[in-house]
């Protein structure tokens, strides 16, 4: 197995996501994500919304700009992780409020790429959930 196709190796990657995006760092987000990222958001009420790239650093940019505080939750609890060549999924729960502006509990299956010589975020599925809901 290579040093970089490991648990350890993804875990890495998603932690420098969630420091850069939990404070706001949308330059940063140029080389985590893929050129290709796609990211579907299915609110409480079922409604979904789906970015690419461009429209997804835009709505963080917004989302920044919204928020009271420096930097959002970085809470997480990791569940699972699969490495299959240069492809890798992780999922987790999050707690934050950078989506829609209200502290949610997030439930996230990432699908990261290894290219250009790092993992790269090509798929978020995101279900936002109130942070009450069981």
């Amino acid at each position: 197995m290579k040093p970089t196709h490991t648990k350890q190796a993804i875990r890495e990657a998603m932690d420098h996501l969630i420091d850069r995006a939990t404070n706001f760092d949308i330059e940063a987000l140029e080389t985590i994500y893929h050129d290709d990222f796609h990211t579907t958001l299915i609110l409480p009420d079922s409604t979904v919304q789906t970015f690419n790239k461009a429209e997804f650093k835009d709505h963080f940019a917004k989302q920044a700009e919204a928020q009271n505080t420096p930097q959002l939750n970085t809470w997480a609890e990791w569940h699972d992780f699969h490495i299959l060549d240069d492809s890798a999924v992780c999922v987790l729960t999050r707690k934050h409020s950078g989506m829609n502006g209200e502290e949610m509990r997030l439930l996230c299956n990432i699908e990261l790429r290894f290219e250009d010589g790092r993992w790269q975020v090509l798929r978020e599925q995101i279900y936002l959930r109130p942070l009450n809901e069981a």
